[in-house]
């Protein structure tokens, strides 16, 4: 079954190359105290990873930002926790096509929104969402690093291994902050 799996994701950034070489986006290093619009993507693999970008998102609403999250949920029943919020949308398994690509309008419009920054906190094995993050029409892409090429980053937070979202939050925040473009 493995098997099967790996053939239909390198099938799917086979496809998403191709996609990604016609796309057009217009770059712009941007501030986190600049932007205005932020899409975050993330990975909802437990009650705590649902909690920490709920944290993290009241915070950027607290300073004045607008946020859009899109997140991934492997399992195709929603959990209890997240039928009491609904305050994201979140990718099942049958919003994925054949090659893990997002079929859902939310996934959709989520990518063709120009965003003044786009914040990846997903790890690095999950296609559907490295797919929306490449496709991403956003100005400003951040995300991790592990090692991998053809990252559709624009700044990339170096990390050995498996991050806790926390510090990789954290670690965005800062270098967000602290640098100041023209």
């Amino acid at each position: 079954m493995k098997f099967f799996t790996n053939i239909r994701v390198k099938l799917g950034q086979r496809s998403l190359k191709k996609e990604v070489a016609k796309s057009v986006r217009v770059k712009k290093a941007i501030n986190l105290e600049a932007a205005r619009e932020i899409g975050i993507l993330f990975s909802m693999q437990s009650e705590a990873d649902f909690d920490r970008i709920t944290r993290f998102v009241n915070e950027l609403h607290a300073v004045g930002k607008k946020v859009q999250v899109v997140g991934l949920y492997h399992y195709r029943k929603l959990p209890p926790y997240y039928a009491q919020k609904l305050s994201y949308d979140l990718l099942l398994p049958g919003d994925l096509d054949f090659f893990y690509r997002p079929q859902a309008k939310f996934a959709k419009s989520f990518i063709e929104h120009e965003f003044d920054m786009l914040i990846d906190l997903s790890p690095a094995n999950d296609f559907p969402l490295k797919y929306m993050a490449a496709m991403s029409k956003a100005s400003f892409k951040l995300g991790s690093s592990s090692g991998e090429d053809d990252l559709p980053y624009d700044l990339m937070i170096e990390t050995s291994g498996q991050i806790e979202s926390d510090e990789l939050i954290r670690q965005l925040i800062h270098y967000t902050s602290v640098f100041k473009f023209k």
